[in-house]
């Protein structure tokens, strides 16, 4: 009997505590990207005087971008700036060499295009990635992936809860 009573005890303990642990590990958005920029700032894998480039954040089950991906663009970029100051690429100069190029945000991930784009708009790191809505959450997967090479440098994931997101950000009107 007392074995039955502990194992009882043990399982509405974890149920009672595990609300409690799930819920702090969720952040706002504003909470994530200072923490990636954080992250991105403070890596000792990514060069101090490398200049980089926010593009390309999709859906990733539809690949395509609903209006929260240029949120994240332009939102990872403010919070990079500030610690990173002069090695950001302004967004308006990725859109037009992305014009000018004729390429997609899709097409920075074929080596020729990366390269090619990367030298018109002088970056050396793309930090990109894409992001996945599930009925509770939004999560956001981060890279920093070096322009020449192709290899990910850094990643970062982070988890949101969807109702911190107005609808028509996350395409639900």
């Amino acid at each position: 009997m007392k074995k039955y009573s502990l194992i009882f005890v043990l399982l509405t303990a974890m149920l009672i505590l595990s609300p409690a642990v799930q819920a702090a590990k969720y952040f706002t958005l504003e909470e994530s990207l200072t923490e990636t920029a954080e992250k991105i700032g403070s890596s000792t894998r990514i060069p101090s005087k490398a200049n980089l480039a926010v593009v390309g954040f999709v859906e990733s089950t539809s690949r395509t971008r609903l209006p929260l991906s240029s949120v994240l663009e332009d939102d990872l970029t403010s919070f990079l700036t500030e610690k990173r100051p002069g090695h950001l690429v302004a967004k308006n100069n990725i859109d037009t060499v992305l014009r000018e190029l004729r390429i997609t945000r899709d097409d920075l991930f074929d080596s020729r295009h990366r390269k090619q784009f990367g030298k018109l708009v002088s970056a050396d790191l793309l930090v990109s990635g894409n992001y996945w809505i599930n009925r509770r959450d939004v999560i956001i997967n981060i890279a920093v992936i070096d322009i020449e090479s192709g290899l990910a440098l850094l990643s970062h994931r982070v988890k949101i809860r969807k109702s911190q997101f107005a609808k028509y950000l996350l395409g639900l009107n």
